[in-house]
């Protein structure tokens, strides 16, 4: 796959979450997808198999009280496989809000995303918003 169509998956695969199209999403994963959501929160952890990290998504979504908006700002790439996209989160829930630039690091292989990495502004506000 090219660069360029590597950056087109990841473009995708953030317009298919906001829609909430959960087809669109499982055919840009990889069935052995993993995902990494850092903290200690109930929504962290480490995903494997595309029906565990589409439920995440959905669970992460949920649990925003449907509220969650991503909207992306920029995707990187490398001749590696790898994409960086950078994307602005907002959510509120329970009284609380987070606006926040947050990072994914993407692996891509084959035409479809294998690894997810998640990286944020402010990793404390983060973990505090979803405990």
């Amino acid at each position: 796959m090219t660069d360029d169509a590597d950056l087109d998956l990841v473009r995708r695969t953030f317009a298919a979450f906001a829609r909430g199209d959960l087809a669109e999403l499982t055919q840009c994963f990889a069935p052995d997808v993993e995902q990494f959501v850092p903290g200690k929160h109930a929504l962290a952890g480490v995903f494997r198999g595309v029906d565990n990290v589409v439920a995440c998504l959905g669970d992460t979504a949920a649990a925003a009280d449907g509220t969650m908006t991503v909207t992306l700002e920029d995707v990187l790439s490398n001749t590696d496989g790898q994409v960086i996209a950078v994307y602005r989160l907002r959510a509120s829930r329970a009284g609380k809000v987070l606006d926040q630039r947050e990072a994914i690091l993407v692996t891509v292989a084959g035409g479809r995303i294998t690894r997810l990495s998640e990286f944020y502004a402010d990793p404390a506000a983060t973990e505090s918003f979803w405990a």
